[in-house]
């Protein structure tokens, strides 16, 4: 249950296993021209549910990208003041995600203004994003742009031909673009690493137990 949940607590709890499922894999040709901090109306999950967003503190701007990967609106900032991110937090409606057991102990995040979810140190990116998605009891969606999670259409090879390499247009059939900040995405060269740590997230979200934090690390009271 998420802190800032009604009955939750400030420790983690225990949400469903996440369904595996794949990402496409994003090689760009235009460089972003939008932050993540815009924000797309929340798409219809599987089951009709809206899907969440997340904000991440400045600890994990790499679950961030898995997030993104695994097909969920996530921003990072990077340097962001504990009390501009809760701010943050609670103007666009994203659930906060922090490695930092003080952020919980804000009153905003007490009262539920704020909904916040701690993670563990320790964990790789990867791991992270399996923890989430579990504790959240989150599926694998389709991938969304992992620079800025935006929203990914298809586009025709017509359409983007201008926006990327011969070589590109010549070998690849298939192509996206990003609704947030423009990119032309296609299946390229880091579509294998992109797939394995998808794929490695949904693995450590179909695990029975959450991964246990490190010695000595402490979690936030309830």
């Amino acid at each position: 249950m998420l802190v800032g949940e009604a009955g939750g607590g400030a420790d983690p709890a225990q949400g469903g296993a996440a369904a595996q499922g794949g990402a496409a894999a994003q090689d760009s040709a235009a460089p972003a021209q939008g932050g993540a901090a815009a924000q797309d109306s929340a798409a219809p999950a599987q089951g009709g549910a809206a899907a969440p967003s997340f904000l991440c503190d400045a600890m994990l701007g790499g679950l961030s990208r898995w997030l993104r990967g695994a097909g969920y609106d996530a921003m990072f900032e990077h340097g962001i003041d504990d009390g501009d991110l809760v701010r943050l937090a609670q103007q666009t409606g994203r659930v906060l995600l922090s490695s930092d057991a003080g952020v919980f102990e804000r009153r905003s995040l007490r009262t539920a203004a704020v909904r916040g979810l701690y993670v563990p140190r320790g964990l790789r990116p990867t791991e992270q994003a399996g923890f989430v998605l579990r504790e959240l009891g989150l599926p694998v969606r389709d991938p969304r742009c992992m620079a800025c999670g935006g929203a990914l259409t298809a586009a025709t090879k017509d359409s983007v031909r201008d926006a990327v390499p011969a070589v590109v247009a010549d070998r690849h059939d298939e192509f996206w673009r990003c609704d947030r900040c423009g990119k032309v995405l296609w299946k390229g060269s880091h579509w294998d690493g992109i797939v394995a740590g998808v794929a490695a997230a949904a693995g450590v979200a179909a695990a029975a137990e959450a991964p246990a934090p490190p010695a000595g690390g402490q979690k936030p009271r309830p």
